[in-house]
């Protein structure tokens, strides 16, 4: 298939940059268990976890963007009409999800009064904080954070089958062109 055509170079670096940071945080928050609570361990592991959350949050900007302004490489052969509206589905949830789950995270962050940071940047908390609230919010990431990643898994599987069972471009567009192939 050297003639498919790909998603721009920009929207392929940050699908899988933000792949890498969801996963990320996806492991970091499911080996957080492993920890004693209140140890200086189990308190990084949380760290990274939002760190690489925040970063989800701000790479998804740029990629909603750019995806915004550019065109879909078409898929070949095409999709039976029942894939292609339950790929636009899962993409759409993906995104959707990708956003909700950081905003969620800050908002647990900000409600809770608990200090935190970016990168040692300090970050606001409510004056008035709100456990309840928080804990709301905590339970709705955590419910979300465990849909995310079903679909996510879903999504992957997906582009297997379609590489090598429908064997069709499907993957290819998202992946680095091969040299020589058309661009």
């Amino acid at each position: 298939m050297s003639t498919h055509r790909c998603y721009s170079p920009w929207l392929r670096h940050l699908h899988w940059l933000i792949a890498l940071f969801v996963t990320g945080a996806l492991v970091l928050i499911e080996i957080k268990g492993w920890f004693p609570r209140g140890s200086a361990s189990r308190t990084a592991v949380k760290w990274g976890h939002m760190q690489f959350g925040v970063a989800v949050l701000l790479l998804m900007l740029p990629r909603l963007f750019v995806r915004l302004r550019t065109e879909v490489p078409p898929i070949t052969p095409p999709l039976p009409r029942w894939q292609a509206a339950m790929s636009k589905l899962v993409h759409l949830v993906l995104y959707v999800l990708a956003f909700a789950l950081p905003l969620l995270g800050v908002a647990m962050m900000f409600v809770a009064g608990k200090p935190w940071n970016l990168l040692g940047i300090p970050l606001p908390v409510a004056a008035v904080p709100d456990g309840a609230l928080a804990r709301q919010l905590h339970d709705l990431h955590e419910t979300a954070g465990n849909v995310f990643l079903w679909v996510a898994i879903a999504h992957a599987l997906a582009a297997v089958f379609h590489r090598y069972v429908q064997r069709d471009d499907t993957l290819q567009r998202m992946l680095p062109p091969e040299r020589g192939a058309a661009r």
